[in-house]
């Protein structure tokens, strides 16, 4: 009886691994912060404890992007807290202190992607 191998095996040639995409990444990313919504909500966290929570987790999934691709899970990361964590039932505002946590999300989401890139570029 003759056996066919289909699956490739890893090589110390062999090229980049798909979890290294930025695709893949910024999609997990997202993955991360639709589970960190759920719990969230689950949890029924007070407004700043489920906000920080979410904060954490957008920057910790920032850390491997480049800057594009981190401000848009800085993005999705505020609209996550402001749905989950801050309002009720997905509901987003644009008030002024809103907008204020729009930013920070955003900021802190690029600062991560920029510590994560000086630490690729240093290894």
């Amino acid at each position: 009886m003759t056996s066919v191998h289909l699956l490739h095996r890893a090589t110390d040639d062999a090229g980049p691994r798909i979890i290294e995409e930025p695709a893949v990444r910024f999609g997990l990313g997202g993955f991360a912060l639709f589970v960190t919504a759920g719990l969230v909500t689950a949890l029924d966290l007070p407004s700043a404890i489920g906000t920080a929570v979410v904060l954490g987790v957008t920057a910790a999934a920032a850390l491997p992007l480049d800057r594009g691709p981190a401000c848009g899970l800085g993005l999705a990361g505020w609209a996550v807290a402001e749905g989950f964590a801050v309002h009720a039932y997905g509901e987003l505002r644009l008030a002024p202190t809103d907008l204020g946590l729009l930013a920070g999300f955003v900021l802190a989401s690029l600062a991560a992607a920029l510590l994560g890139g000086a630490e690729r570029r240093l290894s």
